[in-house]
């Protein structure tokens, strides 16, 4: 057999025993006499047996009552500690967030992202993939922000976005794959371009590509031997290459030495808003992109 009872009984039930009456229980527990009246009723009715000597003043424990009071204060203490715990979850931040990105996003940020959130006891997870692959893993879930260039479409119904700075582009190759410098807009249209991604969206890759035939290489291990190699030049971000690198160099164009800067934006999924730790993280890359 299964009693049937709720922790507000309990309650009465404990309030009732250490006030001495329902009216001093039913003031404690902000409730009225009537209703602390009907909880103890009821509790006893599924009990199937009195708990209080109704006849003394203040009221006193049955045999039964007095070995069930025992076991009432008990079950509110654990009560209360569960109470206290899960308001404490409410404070806490998840244990983990996971970031997507591809080449365009410094790493050297992401790096001390990482090591900020580490000391606070996040794990920040990091995955290198295409805008694409990103947008299916948000969706599924798998992926709470995203690091990305903007795109010429409206994302407002299915992401959020917010933009976090922007990356310097420069030509990049073999210092053996141009004789004469400033290289000129001709002649990089006339020779191969590395593409260092191939999840661009359509207008973003027509801005980065100026040659007539384009190479995409995902693998961002891959590029730099590919250039090293001659076999094409680059529009990379500037962070992206290694400066002790010297089988490729920055290449002097009639651009000009500025090269060109690309707005990186955060994406992330609308129902991972209430994330605790989501605009803090947004703030800090903010933050580190400007500073």
């Amino acid at each position: 057999m299964t009693i049937s009872f709720s922790l507000v009984q309990i309650e009465a039930f404990a309030s009732i025993v250490e006030c001495g009456s329902i009216t001093r229980a039913a003031k404690k527990m902000g409730k009225d006499r009537t209703t602390v009246s009907e909880l103890l009723d009821y509790l006893e009715l599924d009990l199937g047996y009195t708990l209080f000597e109704r006849h003394c003043r203040p009221f006193a424990l049955t045999q039964r009552g007095n070995l069930l009071y025992r076991q009432a204060r008990l079950f509110l203490h654990e009560a209360q500690a569960f109470n206290h715990i899960a308001l404490r979850q409410q404070a806490i931040a998840p244990q983990s967030l996971t970031l997507s990105y591809d080449i365009f996003t410094p790493c050297h940020l992401l790096a001390r992202l990482a090591s900020e959130l580490y000391q606070q006891g996040i794990q920040l997870n990091l995955r290198y993939q295409d805008r694409t692959q990103a947008e299916q893993a948000l969706e599924k879930g798998e992926v709470d922000l995203g690091l990305y260039q903007p795109v010429n479409k409206s994302v407002s119904e299915r992401f959020k976005w917010r933009a976090m700075g922007s990356v310097e582009l420069a030509v990049y190759a073999s210092p053996a794959l141009f004789s004469l410098r400033p290289v000129s807009l001709l002649t990089l249209a006339s020779c191969n371009q590395l593409i260092a991604n191939n999840g661009l969206e359509a207008s973003l890759a027509r801005r980065i590509q100026i040659a007539d035939r384009v190479q995409f290489v995902n693998d961002r291990a891959l590029l730099e031997p590919l250039l090293a190699s001659g076999q094409g030049w680059a529009l990379l971000p500037v962070h992206a290459v290694a400066k002790e690198n010297s089988a490729i160099e920055r290449i002097v164009t009639e651009m000009g030495d500025s090269g060109m800067v690309q707005t990186i934006v955060a994406i992330w999924q609308p129902g991972q808003a209430g994330h605790p730790i989501l605009n803090q993280v947004l703030d800090r890359i903010t933050e580190l992109f400007t500073a």
